[in-house]
């Protein structure tokens, strides 16, 4: 596949496979007699596992060593592996948790608007304090 058409599969733009691919980030990238980039199943494999991991927040240094370690294999791969795969969980969680926050406090947000609306409330807030509450 040509990079265009990649891009519209894993939904990253060009510019960013471009950079991934520069950066060595996917092991099964091809070049034709042109030089132009050409990919194959398994690059769209790997893209979409570092946009998975670029989703959660994973610096690309981090995914590296984890893409390095995929294609290692033995205890001790497996191991390391593991070990970063249990890191990124708690990074997800945290991410979770601190959503979770945040819609609670969007939510008091708006109900806090609603009861305005409605004439329960009155309007009384600072304009910086009605931004940050």
């Amino acid at each position: 596949m040509k990079i265009s058409e990649v891009s519209k599969v894993v939904g990253l733009s060009v510019a960013t496979i471009r950079y991934y691919s520069d950066l060595g980030l996917i092991p099964s990238e091809k070049r034709d007699l042109t030089g132009e980039r050409i990919f194959d199943d398994e690059a769209v494999v790997w893209l979409q596992g570092i946009k998975f991991q670029r989703e959660l927040g994973i610096p690309i240094s981090e995914i590296k060593k984890y893409l390095e370690l995929c294609q290692e294999t033995g205890p001790a791969a497996v191991k390391r592996r593991y070990k970063m795969l249990l890191k990124q969980r708690e990074k997800a969680k945290r991410d979770f948790l601190d959503s979770v926050e945040r819609m609670d406090i969007i939510d008091s947000k708006i109900k806090r608007e609603e009861e305005i609306m409605k004439g329960k409330r009155s309007d009384s807030l600072s304009a910086a304090r009605r931004f940050s509450q």
